[in-house]
């Protein structure tokens, strides 16, 4: 009926199908996800569901492990004892869909991935485990749980943007601006360039210093304080890459008011 292991996903993978379904848990760290063109994240709070034949791929990030359950994509006889779990279970597999875990659901998850670490070499008991987790997703589907929908592969500049503004002060990475994007860093630099016409680092650095540069003019706040609010890790710091990229000083800039 299925089969369950733990899985360490590379960062880079190829699309694929086959004739079972699939679902897909994160355990610990962060998976991107790709399914039939549509695009998503994973982490330990979410599941993804890939009915059989589906074209579908899943990367991992630096660190990360995910459950893996392949099911059968035919039906057993009905006089199986299994038969009533399995179409229970099939009823998970209509569509794709990454499926949010409430707190119980997403115990019992880490609970069975350490019990499937602790007896690695006994199939049956993985594989009762990973019943129990698809029976008990297939209940909270049924009872309205959440649902997060895959979408087509593209970046939103202004969300970007927002992100950057609300955390101006904290130490932003592009591997954090992938993540908001729900996207891998080697796809996100790719679709960055290809919507940005830029790097990911100088988007950064441009509305870091664009805020700056309205700081200067509409408050009175230092140059040290807003070196401190726009993230820079110095007012040295800040003053050399206002002269390098917009060629004055913030004291010149204010000046020029």
């Amino acid at each position: 009926m299925l089969s369950a292991r733990l899985q360490t996903l590379p960062e880079f993978t190829h699309q694929h199908r086959h004739d079972h379904h699939q679902a897909v848990i994160g355990v610990y760290g962060g998976t991107e996800v790709s399914v039939d063109g549509m695009e998503g994240r994973l982490d330990t709070w979410r599941a993804c569901l890939v009915p059989a034949t589906i074209r579908h791929e899943f990367s991992g990030g630096r660190e990360n492990q995910v459950l893996v359950i392949d099911v059968d994509a035919w039906h057993p006889r009905p006089q199986d004892p299994h038969y009533r779990d399995f179409l229970t279970v099939s009823r998970l597999f209509r569509q794709p869909v990454v499926v949010g875990l409430d707190a119980h659901l997403q115990q019992l998850v880490q609970v069975s991935a350490t019990e499937i670490r602790r007896s690695a070499t006994e199939q049956g008991i993985s594989d009762h485990l990973a019943t129990a987790i698809l029976l008990a997703l297939s209940d909270r589907l049924d009872k309205g749980a959440e649902t997060v929908p895959l979408r087509r592969p593209g970046l939103d500049p202004e969300n970007l943007r927002q992100y950057v503004l609300e955390n101006l002060n904290e130490r932003i990475t592009v591997e954090d601006l992938a993540a908001q994007a729900c996207l891998s860093q080697s796809r996100f630099h790719e679709l960055f360039r290809e919507t940005m016409a830029t790097s990911p680092y100088r988007f950064l650095l441009n509305t870091r210093l664009d805020h700056a540069c309205q700081m200067l003019r509409t408050t009175s706040l230092s140059v040290a304080d807003i070196s401190f609010r726009t993230g820079f890790s110095s007012q040295s710091a800040f003053t050399t890459a206002l002269r390098k990229h917009r060629g004055l000083t913030p004291t010149q800039l204010r000046e020029r008011l």
